[in-house]
């Protein structure tokens, strides 16, 4: 079962000891430079790596795209999402809808009487990092909803969309406040129940988590008269684990505000583009930190380096540079100054995946950022290099031995697959290996969640009582559930390379009838 992993930065004085060099696996590569015009439509250089391992057969690339496309048919995926999701959605008192992700595992659980289910929290303060799965989502969402016009897949991109607009708006003191750039890692709305996208009796019980806690990364403060939502509760201290998943969504988020056939998603994905656009403003304005603000509504930066991009610098003269310039490209359209070269953080990257895991992710996820939002601007040989040091990293890493991973095998393993979707969304040609490895690790999760069957909680065979209302604590499970749709992104990216290995049959994932 997947390691589901909590977060801790490096708080320490840091001496730096060593430095891993990379070690580059041969590729051939050709780079021809281009001016960036609107949002491109495909990978603007050719980018080439030696394959590795037994090429795929079409008969198992066949079979991996049905086993995927049936069970997302199956557990009714999308669908399924949109109900176990909440935030605010009575639309009665004219307040702002929207929906978010939220967790399971102890924190949050459903509770079935009769015809309704009450989503219940159940912790004191909330989580932190549901930004982490909630964006995934819809990125995956986005992705899908231009790749097959579906209107489920729509409507959960526009929630979603909202939502994220959400942590903005709910950090906001009240009306006369004039900084609104701020975001908060979540929004403890008001209990409220409602009808669902189905028409499905659905409460919210928030009673638990609207309570003041204090952490050393979070504090749980009451915003009495926020303009949206009236008296609510958010989690403050917005930090950068979640942020490289936040920024890479912004990605598809443009395309989602240029091409939507609905006007209604289209509306939404460009107000979330532009709240970003003002957070990683704000980001860049304060020399590249993260601000929140406290139980008294005042407006202040964090110590603590959740909430800094420049506090390593000191280890290495790129560290978090990916973030930075993310950051302004997002903000400005342009890099402001930043050259991350290859991407390598050098002696930060090695030193801080060595103090915790968790920190791998941001590490990688910011480096996509980076790729995908220079290519997003037609920073097109500053794109060819951090892909070029993507692929580096990914060769890196998959020679790492298991001494060297800070978790097991098989989560890495999990988390790799993950990684490597992701990474061919953004340009990264796949080896047969690599597309093996996607294969072993969503195929063995989807044969475990096909046993589940709480995937409709309001049908009449599920009897009354309380339940963990996501699958992923089942035995066999390596991928989450917030995941298992990303390969709607690498078929939608107009950035994947047609010299990797296809992993999956993307005219079968966009045609919803073949499913």
């Amino acid at each position: 079962m997947r390691i589901k992993h909590t977060h801790r930065f490096i708080n320490a004085i840091l001496i730096p000891a060593w430095i891993v060099s990379l070690m580059l696996s041969p590729f051939v590569s050709c780079k021809e430079k281009t001016e960036g015009r609107g949002l491109p439509q495909k990978l603007p250089f050719s980018i080439t790596r030696p394959d590795q391992g037994q090429p795929l057969s079409e008969g198992e690339v066949t079979a991996f795209t049905l086993t995927v496309t049936g069970f997302w048919k199956s557990s009714d995926y999308f669908r399924w999402i949109i109900r176990t999701s909440h935030g605010w959605q009575d639309g009665s008192n004219g307040m702002p809808d929207y929906l978010i992700g939220w967790g399971g595992g102890g924190e949050f659980d459903a509770v079935k009487e009769g015809d309704t289910i009450t989503f219940r929290h159940l912790s004191t303060g909330g989580p932190d990092n549901i930004m982490i799965p909630s964006s995934k989502i819809l990125a995956s969402a986005a992705a899908g909803y231009l790749l097959t016009g579906d209107e489920a897949m729509g409507k959960l991109a526009e929630q979603y969309c909202k939502g994220t607009s959400a942590t903005m708006m709910g950090i906001v003191w009240d009306a006369n406040d004039p900084v609104r750039t701020l975001m908060a890692r979540a929004v403890l709305n008001n209990n409220h129940e409602y009808l669902n996208y189905e028409g499905k009796k659905t409460k919210v019980d928030y009673t638990l988590s609207r309570q003041p806690s204090v952490d050393w990364n979070t504090h749980t403060i009451r915003i009495p008269n926020n303009p949206y939502w009236g008296d609510i509760w958010v989690k403050n201290m917005r930090s950068k684990d979640d942020v490289p998943h936040i920024y890479r969504t912004d990605f598809f988020l443009h395309y989602v505000a240029e091409y939507a056939k609905d006007a209604w998603v289209r509306e939404a994905a460009a107000k979330t583009v532009s709240d970003l656009q003002g957070f990683t403003r704000d980001i860049v304005e304060y020399n590249y930190h993260i601000r929140s603000r406290n139980e008294d509504g005042e407006v202040f930066i964090p110590t603590e380096d959740l909430a800094s991009f420049v506090d390593y610098e000191v280890i290495a003269k790129n560290a978090e540079c990916n973030a930075k310039l993310t950051s302004a490209l997002i903000g400005y359209d342009n890099a402001k100054g930043n050259d991350c070269e290859s991407g390598d953080g050098g002696a930060y990257d090695d030193y801080s995946v060595q103090v915790h895991y968790y920190n791998r992710a941001i590490i990688r996820g910011f480096h996509m950022d980076a790729v995908l939002h220079s290519l997003r601007v037609g920073n097109n040989d500053a794109a060819y290099d951090l892909l070029e040091g993507l692929i580096a990293r990914i060769d890196e890493e998959e020679a790492l031995p298991d001494d060297r991973l800070q978790t097991d095998r098989e989560n890495w393993n999990a988390d790799f697959s993950v990684f490597l979707i992701q990474a061919a969304s953004s340009g990264v040609p796949l080896t047969s290996d690599e597309a093996r490895l996607i294969h072993t690790y969503y195929g063995q999760t989807i044969s475990a969640m096909q046993t589940w069957d709480k995937w409709d909680l309001w049908s009449s065979s599920i009897p009354d009582g309380a339940y963990d209302y996501r699958p992923d604590y089942l035995a066999g499970t390596y991928i989450d559930s917030s995941e298992l749709a990303l390969i709607l992104e690498y078929c939608y990216s107009p950035l994947k390379n047609p010299a990797g290995v296809q992993f999956v049959d993307c005219d079968v994932v966009s045609n919803m009838t073949k499913w």
